[in-house]
């Protein structure tokens, strides 16, 4: 019987559900990951930890054995609190640079269970990892959860170009290392695991040959409960995540603008990106929150009407499936894990990307049947149900035993 041993830097969410399912499929050879507890969430070790702290509840990882459940603790520790030194912040993508490459270090140095024959590893922190794996002789599984760098490196200067000043002067494209590290942690994958077809077409777009299994991630509906009334009171329209030209926030600005409704309301929440100059001509439509923490979200979601998510390039979109597990139906694109969750007019809208008259006479359609809004919302509870983690894990374990 083959036996993966997974690595993340972090314990996501969605490389735990993978690596539960293998422990149930008796697959899991191991599970590398950062700070985490084995346990239970009913635990009284679990309520201790996260009375201290809730953000932790994520680390708690049930279904895993104490010995099949690896801490590496001090990359993840290290990368942290190097990230609150004067001055770091201006590196932008601290602590996670950092993290990934020493986990993926740590992996590789650590003396792995000998019933192990394949690894399963994500993008930036696989390479030396799967190095190690190939001199022993042993499958390399690539997960990558967002589209490739090349297509993401082309839709930031299109965009730019499309907007400019919206993001300052240069386009956050990756450093040239990260580029040739992804590259070659590519070129070590046997097998390319991705959570949407949109990933999977950026794949094929730059010539990938190798095999690519699509496995959506599941709803996080032991997070999320579903609203237990009706939304009453203004219209309200939310978009959770990074606001800049990959989401497609601009877009969703310039409908909501064009839209002209009264009496709605447009609550962004998380960083923004875009400029003050650029945002000046939005000024008094919408109101922005930086930082709400992820065990509020609900609350966020169960009191919006719907959840815009203009995505121009994610690999998924997980803000998508909190938001259906709370009874809040989605209006997104095509570029994402939209097709994965969604059929358009059921569970919520799917419509083409960069389409603002389209997306602004949704608006207005939104606005006008409520009611039907709303039944779009209790299917999105419905659909999250059919799919949860441990469906998406399944899948996963499945596919690999194929192998």
């Amino acid at each position: 019987m083959k036996r993966i041993l997974v690595s993340h830097p972090h314990a996501a969410a969605f490389a735990t559900a993978t690596a539960q399912s293998l422990e149930r499929a008796g697959l899991l050879g191991a599970y590398v990951t950062g700070a985490s507890l084995a346990g239970s969430h009913g635990s009284r070790l679990a309520a201790y930890v996260e009375r201290l702290q809730p953000r932790v509840r994520n680390r708690i990882i049930a279904d895993i054995p104490k010995e099949r459940l690896w801490s590496k603790w001090a990359p993840e520790a290290i990368s942290r609190a190097a990230a609150l030194l004067p001055g770091m912040s201006k590196l932008g993508k601290m602590p996670y640079d950092p993290m990934f490459v020493l986990h993926d270090s740590a992996v590789a140095i650590t003396p792995w269970p000998s019933s192990v024959d394949a690894v399963y590893a994500y993008e930036d922190a696989s390479l030396f990892t799967f190095r190690v794996a190939t001199r022993k002789g042993l499958g390399r599984l690539w997960d990558l959860p967002v589209p490739h760098w090349r297509s993401l490196e082309a839709l930031w200067l299109s965009e730019g170009a499309r907007w400019p000043g919206a993001m300052g002067k240069a386009p956050p494209i990756e450093a040239h290392w990260k580029t040739r590290r992804k590259d070659a942690e590519l070129a070590l994958a046997d097998v390319i695991f991705v959570a949407s077809a949109h990933t999977r077409a950026s794949l094929e777009a730059v010539g990938c040959a190798k095999p690519i299994v699509v496995a959506p991630y599941g709803f996080p509906v032991e997070y999320f409960r579903e609203k237990a009334r009706t939304q009453e009171g203004p219209f309200a329209v939310l978009s959770v995540g990074t606001h800049d030209l990959r989401k497609g926030t601009p877009y969703l600005l310039e409908a909501w603008r064009r839209a002209e409704i009264r009496d709605a309301k447009l609550r962004l929440i998380g960083p923004m990106r875009l400029t003050k100059t650029f945002l000046t001509r939005y000024a008094g439509l919408f109101d922005h929150i930086s930082h709400v923490p992820r065990s509020h979200l609900q609350a966020e979601y169960q009191s919006a009407d719907v959840l815009a998510f203009p995505t121009l390039g994610d690999g998924f979109g997980l803000v998508m499936q909190e938001a259906m597990c709370c009874g809040t139906p989605v209006v997104t694109t095509r570029s994402g894990g939209g097709p994965e969750c969604i059929r358009h007019g059921e569970e919520g809208w799917i419509l083409r990307e960069r389409d603002i008259e389209a997306l602004t006479d949704f608006f207005r359609w939104a606005v006008a049947n409520r009611e039907r809004v709303r039944d779009a919302g209790r299917a999105a509870r419905r659909r999250a149900e059919g799919w949860t983690g441990s469906d998406a894990g399944l899948l996963i374990s499945r596919s690999i035993s194929c192998m």
